[in-house]
């Protein structure tokens, strides 16, 4: 992993397998119920490294707003950049979020782990340091999205996002 996530007070360092392009970022990552309007957003984490926290908000987007039959969930996750006063969310095709969910955390409808514990954090690595640089460029994350459904399988989506932001 990459960067530095505060839960419960603690810090936690991880070192990088790959490079995140904006290390100094610090940010948090709010949550939002959208089935209980009274329930009022929430910071979920927050820590140090762009690509750190798009590992944590797409673990959360991919396991709580997209579920297995790729229907949206009652969950919204988007992270706050603090440095660059920016929301930062993803967007995209639903099949492809779909796809892409399944890649990382398969049939999994629950977790007692954590969101990112629960998947496939070499994926979800690169799928964070490819936005980060979307990010960085002022792109979303939707050619990640159309990536993931236009590829033939897991392995060709991975070739294809080394490739998107080369």
């Amino acid at each position: 992993m990459i960067g530095t996530i505060v839960r419960g007070g603690n810090a936690e360092r991880c070192e990088p397998a790959l490079s995140d392009p904006a290390p100094e970022a610090e940010w948090e990552v709010w949550y939002q119920d959208t089935f209980d309007r009274e329930c009022p957003p929430s910071v979920d984490v927050s820590g140090r490294g762009l690509a750190e926290g798009l590992i944590q908000l797409w673990a959360r987007h991919l396991f709580e707003s997209v579920q297995v039959d790729g229907r949206s969930g009652f969950s919204r996750f988007h992270l706050w950049w603090k440095q660059r006063q920016r929301a930062v969310n993803v967007v995209g095709d639903r099949e492809g979020a779909a796809r892409l969910r399944g890649w990382v955390f398969g049939a999994k409808q629950h977790t007692d782990r954590g969101y990112v514990e629960a998947g496939d954090a070499h994926l979800l690595e690169m799928v964070a340091v490819a936005h980060a640089r979307l990010v960085l460029a002022n792109q979303s994350s939707e050619r990640i999205l159309g990536t993931a459904k236009t590829a033939v399988d897991r392995q060709d989506f991975e070739v294809r996002l080394g490739r998107l932001v080369a």
